[in-house]
């Protein structure tokens, strides 16, 4: 596009992604993603936004986060953050839902059903000490028989549990762990995920997933994509970015397939907003609207969804909205979740309505 004189992708090095959608390519950096668009793995979604954008990053983290455009006190929930609402709901045990590598995400906030947060399932476990390191098992199993003798009022009580839970849950996911990593009979694919972000924090939920543990949902991500200079074109910051996504993703859908798990996985790609329509002085792009979001998975119905682009929009500053994000995580907890009432999770109405948008066979 003329208006991206630096950083634009040229066709001859952009990814074809098929007649069915002619005049769309991928980055060149994109090519797992375009061998499992070929397969009919990836739903590609354009102009995905919410009503009365919002282009700070804070902000717009926040109505993601939430699943709420407005205020919470007009709905008579408490603030709370999307995931956090289906937990409580349908994955109220300490690993229904995952947060890999992202601290204490929004999302996971504000429910009664504790998700689990850690920032890698290796470094998940009792801190050895420093002191005498030999002593650890026997300090561990001390702690067990006092709090299988303890007995106390509620408070007390709550955190003879959290701590009980916590000892169990270190022993399965230690167990877990070793035997992904067994030299002998462990996973053949942890090689091959990057050491970075989001490269250990998927291997870490193939280590879920193989450990057969009973995780709906799980969270990663990846930084950085805040390019407002130096994008690059088919090299650069952002080149390597995707390359790094790509990866990723790569792996983990040979392992998952591995597995014979792929049909019932599903990743979504969403970011808070998207960017202008044009470069700026600084060879990067500033902060737009209608966004990108990508769906990958076995079940998932491929193809390229969302209104289509025209010449007038793309004179525009960005690319509108009108595909509310909502309805995109509405149809996976539908068609991938088996979820039928929405009202809690997403209780919020919206202006336009709900879009059906059949993402799922």
């Amino acid at each position: 596009y003329d208006r991206r004189e630096t950083i634009a992708i040229q066709p001859n090095v952009a990814l074809d992604i098929g007649e069915d959608v002619a005049g769309y390519r991928l980055h060149p950096s994109f090519t797992r993603m375009a061998g499992l668009y070929g397969d009919g793995d990836v739903a590609a979604f354009r102009m995905v936004g919410y009503p009365d954008r919002n282009l700070s990053h804070f902000i717009s983290q926040d109505i993601h986060s939430h699943g709420v455009r407005g205020d919470f006190d007009p709905l008579g929930i408490n603030e709370s953050g999307w995931v956090a609402r289906y937990a409580d709901l349908y994955a109220d045990t300490a690993l229904g839902a995952a947060a890999l590598g992202v601290g204490r995400p929004l999302e996971f906030e504000g429910g009664t059903s504790n998700p689990f947060m850690a920032g890698s399932l290796s470094g998940f476990n009792f801190t050895r000490s420093g002191v005498s390191s030999r002593e650890h098992a026997h300090r561990m199993q001390t702690l067990q028989n006092v709090l299988g003798e303890f007995s106390g009022g509620a408070l007390e009580s709550e955190a003879q549990s959290a701590l009980d839970q916590g000892l169990q849950l270190t022993d399965q996911i230690q167990a877990a762990v070793g035997e992904y990593n067994d030299e002998a009979t462990g996973s053949a694919f942890r090689e091959l995920y990057q050491n970075n972000s989001p490269g250990r924090y998927m291997r870490d939920a193939a280590v879920l997933i193989r450990g057969g543990f009973e995780t709906e949902v799980f969270m990663t991500g990846i930084g950085g994509w805040d390019t407002h200079g130096d994008q690059g074109n088919e090299v650069g910051r952002q080149a390597d970015l995707i390359a790094r996504l790509d990866s990723a993703i790569g792996v983990f859908s040979d392992e998952c397939k591995a597995m014979g798990v792929w049909d019932d996985m599903l990743i979504l790609i969403s970011s808070e907003f998207g960017r202008r329509n044009f470069e700026n002085g600084s060879d990067g792009t500033d902060h737009g609207h209608g966004n990108c979001v990508f769906l990958i998975g076995g079940g998932v119905t491929g193809g390229v969804y969302g209104p289509d682009l025209t010449s007038e929009l793309l004179e525009e500053n960005w690319l509108p909205g009108p595909v509310d994000f909502r309805d995109i995580y509405r149809e996976i907890l539908s068609g991938h979740l088996g979820v039928s009432d929405f009202s809690t999770i997403f209780p919020e109405p919206q202006d336009a309505g709900v879009q059906t948008l059949g993402l799922f066979a």
